[in-house]
């Protein structure tokens, strides 16, 4: 069988010509406005290496800003992606950041408990055959605000092989404790975000978490997260132009100030007006995330590729909403060439996670999958006239062909309802989101991973150690 995978071509939402005056218009917004900077300590070492500093604001010369273009330009690749006729196998991402479970024996959204959690993080390793990968998923909110992030860590340490992942830094006084535990692990953290506060402001958490632990770094990251509308421009090239002024000016900062390699990327998010929040799963959701992407290719002097995917949706919990929206984002995504997905899941732009909504967004990859496979086009004359006359003659459905290349040719859903009326109501009219939850409750039943004795004991040890310091 030779399947044709349909190509990951993806349309181009921005020129080169309005690229280039996008980032010419945040080379000016920096030059103009500058970078307010919330920490006196940076403030001091960024004119000690030279940078012009009014009160609160660092303003990079035009040498400086050039510079920091050129060193993203020769870091790209030039080129275009290529083609595989092939779709690789498409993986399923979990998000760290929920503080909200979806309750499957309520049908009600509540706040992450450590007994919650462990029971999810369960769930994501059990579901590593099934291509679901990526972090514990969620937070707990039952122990001190300062060892949450120290508890997440370590029960996927516990439950996960995954193991670890990239930190964030919510709080300066827990980031120590993370860090020693991937230590333990063997997975040193070395690099780290500093995230703007847009518009045009460093200095929250991020940064002094960062500050506070250079010693143990070889590289940083910077990004922004603006909100079209809000926190930046309702027009999404202009909302693009202020993204590349934070960003630049914040890696002409940090660079300067540590001395480390730091790379960058622009990001601007959907608004909702009306709620006054961030808002994911829409269909500018989706455009602004590529014209996002399209951007930082252009800056880094490289062709875009495939598109982040991501399944996300606003949605509470499972339903029309949240199968629309993420399957939306599946559609499309793989259509153009992705082939991992973000957010599975994850409801509420990124505050709940549901069992449940994994299950189905598994099946909703699966049939993006078996969608961009493509159809096998070749014909031989003179096979199909004699397949033609064996079915003539016994009927297509009992040719032996049919059995052995069915599974080729279609996918069968784990989910979703493809009897008739007549055989659904016979088998009792089975509910799809029951099913969901059962086969959730299955897999985390069937979890059969702790992390070694050893290691166990000195991740336990320095969580205690967390709660002395920081609880007493």
């Amino acid at each position: 069988m030779s399947k044709r995978a349909i190509s990951g071509q993806r349309p181009r939402l921005l020129t080169s010509e309005q690229l280039e005056k996008i980032c010419e218009a945040g080379r000016r917004i920096l030059a103009e406005h500058g970078l307010r900077v919330l920490h006196l300590e940076t403030l001091d070492a960024a004119q000690r290496a030279g940078l012009r500093v009014d009160g609160q604001r660092v303003f990079p010369d035009r040498a400086a800003v050039a510079e920091c273009a050129e060193e993203a330009r020769s870091a790209g690749v030039d080129g275009s992606p290529a083609q595989a006729e092939e779709v690789p196998a498409f993986r399923l991402v979990t998000c760290q950041y929920p503080t909200h479970v979806h309750d499957l024996d309520t049908d009600t959204v509540v706040p992450y408990t450590e007994a919650r959690l462990a029971e999810a993080a369960k769930l994501v390793d059990s579901m590593r055959e099934q291509r679901v990968i990526g972090h514990v998923p969620g937070c707990p909110a039952d122990v001190p605000i300062h060892l949450q992030t120290i508890l997440q860590y370590k029960i996927q340490a516990q439950y996960c092989r995954e193991g670890s992942v990239p930190v964030d830094p919510k709080w300066v006084e827990s980031l120590p404790y993370v860090m020693d535990m991937a230590e333990v692990l063997g997975r040193p953290v070395r690099s780290l975000p500093v995230y703007v506060v847009s518009p045009l402001t460093i200095g929250a958490e991020s940064l002094t978490s960062v500050l506070s632990v250079l010693d143990r770094l070889e590289r940083i990251h910077t990004s922004n997260m603006s909100s079209v509308g809000a926190t930046a421009p309702v027009r999404i090239a202009d909302a693009l132009a202020l993204g590349v002024a934070e960003v630049m000016g914040s890696a002409i900062v940090l660079r300067a100030v540590t001395g480390f390699p730091v790379s960058w990327s622009v990001g601007a998010m959907a608004f909702d007006l009306r709620g006054m929040a961030m808002s994911f799963g829409g269909p500018e959701d989706l455009l602004f995330r590529w014209a996002c992407q399209e951007l930082n290719a252009f800056c880094h002097g490289r062709e875009p590729g495939p598109p982040h995917g991501a399944i996300r949706s606003q949605a509470k919990l499972p339903g029309s909403q949240a199968a629309a929206e993420k399957m939306a984002g599946m559609i499309s995504g793989a259509l153009m060439g992705a082939c991992e997905f973000g957010g599975a899941g994850t409801l509420s732009l990124d505050e709940v996670f549901s069992a449940e909504q994994l299950v189905i967004d598994c099946e909703l990859r699966d049939y993006a999958e078996r969608l961009v496979a493509g159809i096998d086009g070749d014909c031989h004359p003179a096979a199909a006239v004699m397949e033609v006359a064996s079915g003539l003659e016994r009927g297509f459905l009992a040719l032996d062909t049919t059995l052995s290349r069915y599974r080729e040719e279609y996918w069968l859903p784990g989910l979703f309802e493809r009897r008739s009326l007549a055989g659904w109501l016979g088998a009792g009219a089975p509910d799809m989101r029951g099913r969901a939850k059962e086969m959730a409750r299955e897999r985390v039943a069937k979890h059969d991973y702790e992390l070694p004795s050893d290691l166990l004991r000195e991740v336990n040890a320095i969580y205690a150690r967390a709660e002395r310091d920081l609880v007493g």
